[in-house]
């Protein structure tokens, strides 16, 4: 396996921190969008998996995120659209590097709904999208006054740390959390209201177009998932155009599932799908 490091600066300034990560005989192609405060680093072992069976695996740090900050990660964007015109650049250029094979796209939680708001506005050619944890629907315990004000706040305190997110959802491994909460380029404290704020815009966005999804899509969600909510994978499920179409609930899945303790009926799942598809 060869890994490669490199970085790429958007046309607004910001700098963003590429890895990646390939068979000496690639057969597909694969963007990954990691989740709400982590980085790319931590999908190394998914990583090694898709290159075993021949797939390359090109990943970033966000906007706030990882590497992508040289003073630590902070976790703020301006702007979810930003975002997705990082993905869009990233897409293709991995797609284009080796632009003969088939290519996928993989996000998790944060980085699901990012990847399918990402194929929703811009329809991007592709073999298919794996969804982990995507956030696509918020919590139906969200009070009303505070979705309301959040716009408010995001616009006048931007950087206003709004939304502390509990790090034991992660997993119910505890050395998987204690790993989570030791690694120095995981954002631990609580997130700034502008990135809540767009995180909310995209969910809207996508739950306004979801009826207009028309790719292959893999939904991965545990049920016990307290971070994102699955109901949001049963509504693309549900609601999406596609003709190639799975939802896999994991009976008491945490949040990142291919760090519980399903994590290889998990990753055999998403290995399975990409072989059939490549």
């Amino acid at each position: 396996m060869n890994h490669f490091e490199s970085t790429y600066e958007a046309p607004d300034g910001v700098k963003l921190y590429l890895q990646a990560w390939m068979p000496d005989h690639p057969k597909a192609t694969l963007l990954l969008v990691h989740g709400l405060g982590e980085h790319s680093g931590r999908y190394s072992v998914l990583a090694e998996n898709l290159v075993s069976i021949g797939i390359s695996v090109f990943t970033f740090d966000g906007r706030g995120h990882g590497k992508s900050v040289p003073n630590g990660p902070d976790a703020y964007f301006d702007s979810y659209l930003s975002y997705l015109e990082d993905i869009h650049v990233l897409f293709e250029k991995a797609k284009n590097y080796q632009a003969s094979l088939p290519v996928f796209l993989y996000g998790h939680s944060m980085g699901g709904g990012f990847a399918a708001a990402y194929v929703l506005k811009y329809h991007p050619e592709l073999s298919g999208v794996i969804l982990s944890s995507p956030a696509i629907m918020e919590d139906p315990n969200t009070p009303k006054i505070l979705k309301s004000i959040s716009g408010l706040i995001s616009r006048f305190f931007p950087r206003l740390k709004a939304l502390k997110l509990d790090p034991k959802g992660i997993s119910k491994l505890k050395k998987e959390v204690q790993r989570y909460l030791d690694d120095p380029l995981v954002y631990k404290d609580a997130y700034p209201a502008r990135t809540a704020t767009e995180i909310f815009n995209m969910m809207k966005y996508i739950q306004e177009k979801v009826s207009e999804f028309d790719q292959p899509v893999l939904l991965l969600h545990g049920t016990s998932d307290t971070l994102t909510n699955p109901e949001g994978s049963k509504l693309l499920f549900k609601k999406s155009n596609s003709i190639d179409k799975t939802l896999r609930l994991i009976p008491g899945g945490y949040h990142e599932l291919i760090n519980d303790t399903d994590s290889e009926l998990v990753l055999d799942i998403i290995v399975n799908w990409l072989k059939e598809k490549i």
